[in-house]
């Protein structure tokens, strides 16, 4: 997915060249897992009342039929997706979410 000849690189400079050549809002995917996209993003400047936040780049995680998903900007973002989904109540719910959502059956009269 992302050029072969940048597989030789270290990643580091491959991110920074990536930084450089993308395009504002630039999507290059990653990852598919099932229904699950993972694409490296690039985020362009941006002007906030504490001063300017440079561009870069950032993981979007997403499912396959959307645009919308999540933006991971760091490490810890990530870390906290991860706990946050691996917790049993909120595997518990989505679990039943599944049986109630596939179990809708509606039947017309004829």
């Amino acid at each position: 997915m992302i050029n072969e000849a940048m597989q030789e690189k270290p990643l580091t400079e491959k991110l920074r060249e990536l930084l450089q050549e993308m395009k504002d809002w630039e999507r290059k995917p990653l990852l598919k897992i099932g229904k699950v996209v993972v694409e490296l993003v690039k985020l362009p400047r941006r002007e906030l009342k504490k001063g300017t936040e440079p561009e870069k780049l950032a993981l979007h995680i997403r499912l396959e039929d959307s645009f919308k998903g999540i933006f991971i900007e760091d490490y810890r973002e990530l870390e906290d997706l991860i706990h946050a989904i691996n917790r049993e109540k909120i595997q518990q719910i989505a679990k039943t979410l599944d049986e109630i959502n596939r179990r809708r059956i509606i039947e017309y009269e004829i």
